[in-house]
């Protein structure tokens, strides 16, 4: 078979169904004797057709039935893209119905880049084939599994049954009512005996699927009348215990009752076909998905009956997709995490090399001078290069400097060295040194607090804020520094008379990297100082954070406890 596989894969699905697929009715001129089975089978080929479509989770499916002559396939119904192939027919061998009814087995043709698997399995009913179910994969590269083949083999058996019975019985009506009952005998031996066997060969044929196969009173809120005994391996509950009133609605998981007895109602005052797909609970209290179908049969006057229906397991296949779900879920994100990580790689390297090669350009630029024409230049012009080469390398050695704590802090290596400190003094220096530099005006407001902190930290804190204030603020634009005690420990605030930060990037300011809005034009920066502020706060278990000044501006407040301070062994 894997040569013959091979062969005619190129094929694709469609042509393996033969001339079914393109007959409007059966041959000409083909003898009453070859023509298709009797009429009298009603919506049952349409009912095995819908059920079989749905089994293998496919609108595309084909019911062939071996003819009166036993020599030829006629496709009885269709549905999907084969809806209008019913009439045509096929021989043993010929096409994919033609060979799963030569090897009375399932067949799966793989499928190719144009269509996807096709699936035939054998109708039996005592031991012979009578017929063949197709099922087309709704899409190419889907395919069937084990899975598809079992449950479609498993269902092929009970509907083989149900159209021979259902045969039988048209051709004992067919019979002359004077036709004496041996010559019945004789030409149909068991025609007499079939229907009391009836029941007994589908209930032994429904207990060898692997579905629960159910009967249901059609009524509002009718009960099951049958469950087939799989239902014990399937959910832990006996036959006689599933039938009991009320049990089905009982066992529906909580989160899907409501959804699924609204289904049911509905379905139930419409008589449409029964689908869903939901979650129940075992005996064990284990989660069990079930893909439940069913039908309205109708009664012998036509009045709506009872329902039959099946339900399988499908928590493995539930569980793989949503397993599939999360793995999904997972690649999105890293691929956001790694985009993230692209973007703030580009932003550090645009804002470092640009923060680097400014003062390093400096730096080189003057030695090359000082090298080349030092002794011929005048002494303030000397002292004039001198001033500038440690400026460029004072900013050089802050960069650097402010990575490096960055990279510790990320990696958790970094604890405070703790110290009373008089911070009203070590905020009056820093502030001396940034007017110094700057040339601008400064405010300090501080009061006497001496508290347990890393002093050299919180130097940091105060010169990188007051560097962002000198980055985006104008020459004239006044500045505060504050400082005052709270229960919680002190307070520290550097605050100007600028525009303000706007709602929307207050939080993103203190991520790494991130430059305020006019940074790009008027200013330089690689955008770290200010995450150095709230790491260097957390590291003393405070917090940093901008919020509008009164009167108009930024205030920039870092929050720190006073801690408690170390013990020193004596």
């Amino acid at each position: 078979m894997q040569g013959r596989e091979e062969a005619i894969r190129p094929m694709g699905a469609d042509a393996w169904f033969g001339p079914a697929v393109d007959a409007a009715g059966p041959p000409p001129g083909l003898p009453p004797e070859n023509r298709p089975g009797p009429p009298e089978l009603g919506d049952l080929p349409e009912l095995v057709v819908t059920w079989a479509g749905r089994l293998a989770g496919t609108p595309d499916a084909l019911l062939y039935l071996v003819d009166r002559a036993g020599q030829r396939l006629v496709a009885r119904h269709g549905s999907g893209r084969y809806a209008a192939s019913a009439g045509g027919s096929v021989r043993t061998g010929e096409g994919l119905a033609g060979e799963v009814w030569r090897t009375a087995a399932p067949l799966v043709l793989p499928g190719d880049e144009h269509a996807g698997d096709a699936l035939g399995v054998p109708l039996r009913s005592d031991g012979a084939v009578v017929g063949v179910l197709v099922a087309a994969s709704s899409g190419p590269r889907r395919t069937f599994d084990r899975a598809d083949v079992e449950r479609l083999r498993g269902f092929g058996e009970v509907a083989g049954v149900a159209v021979d019975n259902a045969g039988r019985l048209a051709a004992a009506r067919r019979e002359p009512a004077g036709t004496r009952l041996a010559e019945r005998e004789a030409a149909r031996p068991d025609a007499r005996d079939w229907l009391p066997r009836a029941e007994g060969r589908y209930r032994a044929l429904f207990e060898q699927i692997p579905a629960v196969v159910y009967s249901e009173v059609h009524a509002i809120g009718g009960s099951h009348i049958y469950q087939s005994p799989q239902i014990e391996h399937i959910l832990g509950y006996t036959p006689e215990e599933s039938t009991q009133p009320n049990h089905w609605r009982t066992r529906v998981h909580p989160d899907d009752r409501g959804w699924v007895l609204a289904e049911d109602a509905r379905c139930d005052h419409t008589g449409d076909p029964w689908f869903a797909e939901y979650r129940v609970i075992a005996k064990d209290g284990r989660v069990v998905w079930v893909r439940d179908h069913a039908v309205l049969v109708a009664g012998e006057h036509g009045e709506p009956d009872c329902w039959q229906g099946y339900y399988i397991d499908v928590t493995d296949q539930k569980l793989a997709e949503a397993a599939m779900r999360q793995a999904l879920q997972r690649e999105r994100q890293a691929a956001l995490e790694l985009r993230a990580v692209d973007t703030m790689k580009n932003t550090f390297l645009d804002a470092v090399s640009h923060e680097l090669r400014t003062p390093l350009a400096t730096v080189i630029g003057i030695a090359k001078t000082l090298k080349r024409a030092g002794p011929s230049l005048a002494e303030e012009d000397v002292t004039d290069l001198v001033d500038r080469l440690v400026n460029n390398a004072d900013k050089l050695d802050r960069l650097l400097t402010d990575l490096l704590d960055l990279d510790r802090l990320s990696k958790g290596i970094v604890a405070p060295k703790l110290a009373r400190t008089d911070l009203a003094a070590l905020i009056g220096g820093v502030a001396q040194e940034w007017r110094q530099r700057s040339g601008r005006r400064l405010e300090v407001l501080v009061e006497p607090v001496v508290a347990t902190v890393d002093p050299a930290k919180v130097e940091r804190i105060v010169e990188n804020l007051l560097a962002n204030a000198d980055r985006h603020t104008t020459p004239d634009t006044p500045v505060w520094v504050t400082l005052a005690r709270r229960d919680e420990g002190v307070l520290l605030a550097v605050e100007d008379a600028g525009a303000g930060v706007p709602r929307e990037l207050r939080a993103e300011l203190f991520d790494p990297f991130r430059r305020g809005p006019q940074a790009p034009t008027r200013t330089t920066g690689a955008g770290i100082g200010l995450t150095l502020v709230a790491r260097f706060a957390e590291l003393h278990g405070g917090r940093a954070w901008v919020e509008d000044r009164a009167g108009g501006g930024a205030s920039f407040r870092v929050l720190l406890p006073d801690l408690p301070e170390p013990v020193v062994a004596g």
